[in-house]
């Protein structure tokens, strides 16, 4: 009764029940029985529009015997007495057939472009959010959120993973499946095609499972748990399906790309180490054996003066060695984040002046002219480790300057500039130098050089919280390196009692 009530009987009924009422005032007032038909053919549309063909069939028949027993003569019987009025009933349910049908057809288009359009919607709201997601598990969930709300029931995404298929995201959260529903969805998996609820292999499991499909095979199964799928919410399954593939394939070719990205980048900085190796060290030692070879064999023939070359050469190289092996190791414990600063108040001038010292006895001949204010500030920072990455630049000035021109190190509060006159640095390079192993593709055959220090350098300044970038040097002659610290206040020092 209930069913009854609220399917598409009661208007079939009332809609010519209301025509007959509509054709009794009509028939009241003296016009012709012809126009009492456009009533019950407007009651035809109106079920036609509302509940479709055949209760618009139905409604066509029941508005042709009202028609024929209440207005055609004689009345109150389905007996008709005159020829006009049999034309004129038999047009009327032709023309009532014929109207249903067309408005009934009509109703079916604009219900089909209804749907198209609330598929596209849906299709068009999955897309964007799952377009968001970066991995793989994001894309699984993004997607079993989106199906479970679209068809109001269960959602699961199973992918394989060594082999298996294997749950990767449920919602609401499901994580296990009996016996059937896992049979169907291996058998679903193995033939790309669908199975479980509702369809020819296994339709008596929970579940109803969709490959995933993209050009290159299955990538996935996408499974739903509901009552009844019509045929509209298959095709929209089907279709999400479809989305959640490519978007797996994409979420695959990123993460192929990243891992060529990092094997390609892993191998550059082996070969560049390798290279690296092979000349910084090879040089400085063919140095010290020549001179330590030459001094052991020439030791009574050779003069102080000619002793003193030589050992001034082994030292000279040894330095050099140790410079790039303490490079190494700097690079790796900055790698390994092991490169942790042990900060204490420190005077930024005095770091300098420990750099320069350093870096004059690298660099004999060069002059490092130090611009510092009277009162230098104070910071709390790793000295050991600042004075490091201070020596890398102004080595890696002294390096690229022309003889004879001087390197300006300039102090001011927590900012201290490096100011060479050599080549400069191009722009579209002066980021790329802070990298492991680059050097600068006109000046790398002309000075010795591991192609670390600034790298160094760099996460060094960042370990303390500053930074260091390149600029044009002063009128855009040469070179200026900006270094950058944070400075605090130092605290107060109470004053000892006189």
């Amino acid at each position: 009764m209930h069913t009854f009530i609220r399917g598409p009987m009661p208007l079939t009924i009332l809609a010519p029940a209301a025509a007959t009422l509509l054709g009794a005032a009509i028939d009241g007032a003296g016009l012709p029985i012809a126009n009492i038909s456009v009533g019950y053919l407007m009651a035809v549309l109106v079920v036609a529009r509302h509940c479709g063909r055949w209760p618009a069939v139905a409604a066509s028949l029941i508005s042709f015997f009202a028609f024929n027993f209440f207005f055609t003569e004689p009345r109150y019987t389905l007996a008709i007495s005159d020829v006009q009025n049999i034309l004129t009933v038999v047009f009327f349910l032709i023309a009532a057939i014929i109207v249903s049908n067309l408005t009934a057809r009509l109703r079916h288009e604009i219900d089909v472009s209804r749907e198209s359009a609330r598929r596209t919607q849906n299709l068009y709201e999955f897309a964007s959010r799952v377009s968001a997601a970066a991995t793989l598990d994001d894309v699984a969930w993004a997607a079993v959120h989106h199906v479970a709300a679209t068809i109001q029931g269960t959602s699961l995404v199973l992918l394989p993973r060594q082999g298996e298929l294997t749950i990767a995201a449920g919602y609401p959260p499901e994580d296990r499946l009996d016996d059937v529903s896992w049979s169907a969805a291996r058998w679903a998996w193995d033939n790309a095609r669908p199975a479980g609820r509702g369809h020819g292999v296994l339709p008596g499991a929970d579940w109803l499972f969709l490959p995933m499909r993209t050009q290159a095979g299955p990538v996935g199964l996408l499974g739903v748990r509901i009552a009844a799928a019509p045929p509209e919410s298959m095709k929209l399954l089907d279709a999400l399906a479809d989305q959640v593939a490519v978007a797996i394939e994409r979420t695959n070719l990123a993460g192929a790309v990243e891992d060529a990205l990092l094997t390609a980048e892993r191998e550059r900085l082996r070969s560049a180490l390798l290279s690296s190796l092979s000349h910084d060290l090879r040089t400085p030692l063919a140095t010290i054996l020549g001179a330590a070879s030459t001094l052991s064999t020439l030791d009574d023939a050779l003069d102080p003066a000619n002793r003193r070359e030589l050992a001034g050469a082994i030292e000279d190289e040894a330095l050099r060695l140790n410079r790039f092996v303490q490079n190494l190791l700097d690079m790796t414990r900055l790698g390994t984040g092991a490169l942790v600063p042990r900060c204490d108040w420190t005077d930024l001038g005095d770091i300098l002046d420990n750099a320069r010292h350093r870096v004059e006895a690298a660099h004999p001949g060069r002059v490092f002219r130090m611009m510092l204010p009277r009162e230098r500030p104070l910071a709390r920072v790793d000295a050991v480790l600042l004075e490091q990455a201070l020596f890398n630049l102004l080595d890696n000035a002294g390096k690229y300057a022309p003889p004879g021109t001087p390197v300006t190190v300039t102090l001011d509060g927590g900012i201290i500039t490096i100011d060479d006159q050599g080549p400069g640095i191009p722009e579209s390079e002066r980021e790329a130098v802070f990298d492991m192993f680059h050097r600068v593709a006109q000046t790398d055959g002309q000075v010795a050089g591991t192609g670390l220090g600034l790298a160094i350098c760099r996460g060094i300044l960042a370990a303390h919280g500053g930074s260091v970038a390149i600029e044009d040097g002063p009128g855009g002659k040469g070179c200026r390196f900006r270094v950058t610290l944070a400075l605090t206040p130092p605290p107060d020092i109470p004053s000892e009692a006189p």
